[in-house]
């Protein structure tokens, strides 16, 4: 039987709930509020039972009160959503845990090699190159990619966002403020496209398993997936022991 190694830590694993509830949560409010006309059936079930309270009908106050609704669960969520990703993030440098960036300290040549590699491999079930597979990091390089784009939708919408709320903004500028974030919530979108593709390959199911439960995962399945971070964890084990 083959051992099993931690590879999602509890807090981790925490802050991903986390974030997935509040990042639900705003996108489901988000979407509202960008096309009400489309999207009003969201929150009709939500203002039905309240309008009579503000004193108008089923009928009429309905997606209006909705809306208002929908309206201040994203006001508050914006900012949890914000705190959580800046203290996380503070955390893991502070920690020295960030190993999603590790992949970009090779050479832009080699990044573009096992990007194509991976792409390939995920959508047309091509092999990977062994020296690829061999090099494999704790994230590989497209995850690192996806991560940049997650933080370029993060200072688009959060930025926007606190402008909108917190400034006094001018029309123009709250054109401006509404359009940067829209760009960044489509960018947000396009990146939980691509992560829930990539989890839910038949190769990575090991991995969702272990986020949604104690972390862990066979050691075989990690020496397979991320041999270099394995290697990097075994050797300080091995070296911790010693000592």
């Amino acid at each position: 039987m083959s051992s099993d190694i931690e590879i999602l830590s509890f807090g981790t694993r925490i802050a991903h709930t986390l974030q997935l509830i509040f990042f639900t949560l705003l996108v489901l409010t988000g979407i509202v509020l960008l096309s009400m006309e489309t999207f009003a059936w969201i929150i009709y079930p939500i203002g039905v039972p309240l309008a009579p309270i503000v004193g108008l009908s089923q009928e009429t106050g309905a997606i209006t009160v909705g809306a208002e609704v929908a309206r201040a669960i994203h006001r508050f969520i914006g900012p949890l959503w914000g705190a959580l990703l800046i203290v996380y993030g503070l955390y893991l440098v502070i920690t020295r845990k960030i190993f999603v960036f590790e992949p970009l300290r090779r050479p832009l040549r080699d990044q573009i090699r096992e990007a194509i590699a991976l792409s390939n491999h995920y959508a047309l079930g091509k092999p990977l190159p062994r020296d690829i597979e061999e090099n494999l990091d704790r994230h590989n390089v497209l995850v690192a990619y996806l991560t940049i784009l997650l933080v370029v939708s993060f200072i688009l919408v959060g930025g926007s966002g606190a402008a909108i709320i917190y400034l006094n903004l001018t029309p123009d500028q709250h054109s401006l403020m509404l359009l940067l974030h829209d760009i960044g919530f489509y960018l947000s979108i396009l990146f939980t496209l691509a992560h829930i593709f990539a989890v839910a390959h038949p190769a990575n199911v090991p991995l969702l398993k272990a986020m949604f439960t104690n972390g862990m995962v066979s050691l075989e399945w990690a020496e397979k997936h991320m041999p270099r971070h394995i290697r990097r964890i075994l050797g300080r084990t091995r070296t911790e022991a010693r000592e």
